[in-house]
Parts: structure tokens; sequence; C-alpha cells
């Protein structure tokens, strides 16, 4: 973590209420970030990388260039009461971490916006072109969705790509796989598990229908500059600004190896 550029150095606040925004933070993230358990993370390389070079392509007869995916910077404010902070450094006492939660939330939505909608001219696994799509019909029978993405396991088996799949579903979809089958305990989650053996993610940035895909950073990388952190701006009021910042580039390199669940 680079708080050279994150201004924590600066903040009037001791390690132990650095301590607890950070935890806040983390664990808020974890529990909506969805693109990062599907892909290959490589990073975090620091605050200062902007762009991913590509491969070199020859403009003309010996002149050669590198294209790029640019590194998208993530950024959510939040503030906090210097009285409630000085509570909590004085005598222990919890404050509201309402706004770390909120803040936190809000860059794990767009981080997963990006990754799977893309952002400017750089694609995600929803809009990239040349990938295969399964069309999903309705869920209602159990056994239905382990049906179609088996259909769509075997458009990627057909596409050449035979190794593990991971997939990630809208929670409407991925909360009916939790109902039971009628004969026995298992549930359609259960079985489609050994069907998608690399995992099934609930993403709630998703609205709809979700992504199949196969795992290996061969396929697909998320390259991470700055990991998610909490930063500091300076006081304003009665109040001391913070906010929570990453950065990243969604790195697709076989469209073949994904289906979209339309």
């Amino acid at each position: 973590m680079e708080n050279v550029y994150l201004g924590r150095k600066e903040a009037p606040i001791g390690a132990d209420t650095w301590k607890l925004l950070d935890s806040i933070m983390i664990e808020t993230a974890k529990s909506q970030l969805a693109g990062r358990r599907l892909i290959t993370i490589d990073g975090p390389y620091g605050f200062g990388l902007k762009v991913l070079p590509l491969i070199d392509c020859e403009l003309e007869e010996g002149v050669f260039a590198s294209s790029f995916v640019p590194v998208t910077i993530i950024k959510s404010g939040f503030s906090l009461g210097k009285r409630d902070l000085a509570a909590f450094e004085k005598d222990k006492l919890a404050f509201d971490g309402n706004p770390v939660v909120c803040a936190a939330m809000d860059c794990a939505a767009k981080e997963d916006q990006i990754i799977f909608q893309g952002i400017g001219g750089s694609p995600g696994l929803l809009t990239v072109e040349g990938t295969s799509s399964q069309t999903l019909t309705k869920w209602d029978k159990v056994g239905t969705a382990a049906d179609q993405i088996i259909e769509a396991v075997t458009k990627l088996d057909d596409s050449g790509f035979h190794g593990g799949n991971c997939m990630a579903l809208a929670p409407s979809l991925y909360n009916l796989l939790l109902r039971r089958y009628p004969q026995g305990d298992g549930t359609e989650l259960d079985h489609i598990r050994t069907i998608v053996s690399e995992g099934v993610f609930k993403a709630p940035v998703l609205k709809k229908g979700g992504v199949l895909l196969a795992s290996g950073r061969q396929f697909c990388s998320l390259c991470i500059g700055q990991d998610m952190a909490v930063g500091y701006n300076g006081p304003a009021g009665d109040n001391l600004e913070f906010y929570v910042v990453e950065s990243l580039a969604l790195l697709i390199s076989v469209p073949e190896a994904i289906c979209v669940l339309k």
C-alpha cells in the first residue's frame, strides 16, 4: 500500500483507527465483489500504473508500437466526525462505520461494472466481441438451470476449452439454485458446482443473466494497480474527509473462452 500517495500520514488519527477503517472497507468489499473471484489477479503494481501494454503491432514497415488497455481509477469519498474519531481513540467508543461501508460498496459495484460491462473503449466479459452465448429460459422447474448450464459448458467444449470453468450469475438466478431437488437432499447449486468446477458466484452488479468462462490467466486476467485502500483528503469543518480508491484494468486475451448467459 503506497501510503505516501494516499495522504494517510497527514491524517490526525492513530494506527488503531486506520486498522478499523481498513477492516471495515476490506470486509465490505469481500462481501460484494464477484469479478475478482472469477478471474486471475495480477499485481498490485502500485498507484502509478496508468496503462497495461499489449503486444507490439507493425504500424508500417519496420515501425512498431504497442497498443494498451488504460488502467481505470475508481474513487468514492466519505467523511467521519472529528468528535466520533476522538472518542474512539481516547475511550474506544464505537463510531458509525456506515460511511465507510457505503464508499466500499460503491467502489466494489464500480469495479464489477467495469469487469462485466467494460468502460470507455475497454470491453467487459459481457460486451467483448468473439464470445459464445447461451439463451436462458425461465428456471421455474428445478433441473432446468442445470440443463442449460450443461449446454453452455458444451459450447465452450466445442470451442476447444475443456478445462475447469467458473460462473457468475445475477442474484435473481443464483438464488433459484438454492431450491432442493424433489428427490434427495441436494440443491441445484450443489449439482451445478459439479459441472462448473471452479466456482459459481453471485454477482450483485448483474441484474439479469450471467457469464461462464474457462478458468485461467491465459484467457483473462485482472491487473491491479492500486489495490482497494482508504486514503485521507483533509479536514472539512467538524469532519475529516476520507476516500476509498483503487485502480485496475481487465485484460481479455481469449474472448472465445467466454460464454455469455443471456
